[in-house]
Parts: C-alpha cells; structure tokens; sequence
C-alpha cells in the first residue's frame, strides 16, 4: 500500500463535459439506505462546506429522509445568498480510492439544485496540494500522507455516542489550539 499520497479522481464539468484550469471535478460517492450514490462535484477551497445538491439524480429517492434530519443550518454562497442545509450523516464516503470513511456528516440543499461542492470542511481534514501539468491546461489534487490523516481521524472522533466523524467539530476544536 502506497501511503504516500492519493489522486482525486478528475472528472469533467457536469455541465460542460470539459476540463480546464478554472474548475476541478472529482467524482465522490456515499452510501444512504445501503444505496450507493455517486456524484460528481466540484473542489471549491473557497466553499466553507460540502454541499451536495438535493437534487441530484441519484438522491431523489432519498431526499425526504434527509429533509427530515435534524441536523440544519444554514450557509451563503459567494454572491451571499442563503443556503438552507440539511446535515445528515452517510456511510463509505469515498473521496478516492485510499480514502474511504465510514460515516461522516455531509450537508446537502435544494437551493444548489443538482450541483455538488467539496467544500473545506473535508478538504481540510488532510494535506492537500494541486499540482499544474506542464502539457494541459489543468492541474491534479493530491491527498498527501492520507494514511496518517485516516489514522488520526478515527483516534478523534469527537463525538462517540453517534460514531460519525463531524467535519465541522473537529475544525472548531482545532481553532481553539
């Protein structure tokens, strides 16, 4: 096993079905119900959250379960519109190949429509770094020593009477230190 570092799957702009340089696509994929979704969303390091569409295709079945969470809150995007969200807790979050969580809290919304944001809340759980190819007009997201990362993430889940890692706690506590 290679424990050095770990390549975020590039995927292309749902929208556009191209890549470039402005914005990079991963696929990512959860389980809700012992149902396997996947989803394609975009890396947005300035995005506080992850935020997944409720109207995704995938999760159409499932969005009545998740609006009844109650785990909400609510976000602004970029232009400072609200966002209301919905937290709920998924199982096998598979953010690459090396990198699968058990049971994490993702946020989800309707007013992202079908669109999907890998937000810093997870981003920042490890070391990452993008690196420019020289031939294309794009770059790779690298997860680096994600097997410390892992490590370190099971040894301080914070909150051990509902056993899911809480991106958002564990960023809290590590703004106090």
């Amino acid at each position: 096993m290679d424990t050095g570092r770990s390549e975020l799957e590039k995927a292309a702009n749902p929208a556009t079905k191209a890549f470039n340089r402005e914005s990079y696509f991963t696929k990512i994929s959860f389980d809700i119900s012992n149902k396997t979704v996947k989803i394609t969303a975009k890396i947005d390091t300035g995005a506080t959250y992850t935020v997944i569409g409720l109207e995704h295709k995938g999760l159409i079945r499932f969005k009545d379960e998740i609006q009844k969470s109650s785990m909400r809150g609510i976000a602004y995007d970029a232009s400072g519109t609200e966002l209301k969200l919905y937290g709920y807790v998924v199982e096998n979050f598979r953010l690459t190949d090396e990198i699968i969580l058990d049971k994490i809290k993702l946020f989800f919304s309707e007013d992202i429509g079908s669109k999907a944001l890998l937000g810093m809340d997870i981003l920042s759980l490890f070391d990452f770094q993008y690196l420019k190819e020289k031939r294309q007009n794009y770059g790779t997201f690298w997860i680096n020593n994600y097997d410390e990362a892992l490590k370190d993430l099971q040894a301080r889940r914070l909150n051990k009477d509902t056993d899911y890692i809480d991106p958002i706690l564990i960023a809290d506590v590590e703004d106090r230190v």
